[in-house]
């Protein structure tokens, strides 16, 4: 799924009413995505707790460059996969 909306504080309202849509689905391209904020960081934790209750993971695709730092600070990069993103995150959450 294309997502091309900021993950941010003031978009949450219109991504949780998704949430359904975007919690069945295993795969999130964030090539759209300008902006990612803490809040936005916590609704892709929700997203990939919930695929890992039914044993999948949340692939990210082209995470926004402020990913990969707020990921870090919180621990949480582990959880996602980021097949085609290696090189642009020291992993220092893993």
């Amino acid at each position: 799924m294309k997502l091309s909306r900021p993950l941010t504080r003031e978009q949450l309202p219109a991504w949780w009413a998704e949430r359904d849509t975007l919690f069945a689905v295993a795969r999130a391209d964030l090539s759209g995505v300008e902006r990612i904020d803490s809040t936005g960081l916590a609704l892709l934790v929700q997203w990939s707790q919930h695929l890992a209750s039914r044993e999948q993971r949340l692939v990210l695709c082209s995470p926004p460059e402020g990913f990969y730092p707020l990921a870090d600070l919180y621990g949480v990069g582990s959880l996602f996969d980021l097949p085609d993103n290696d090189s642009r995150s020291q992993h220092g959450s893993e």
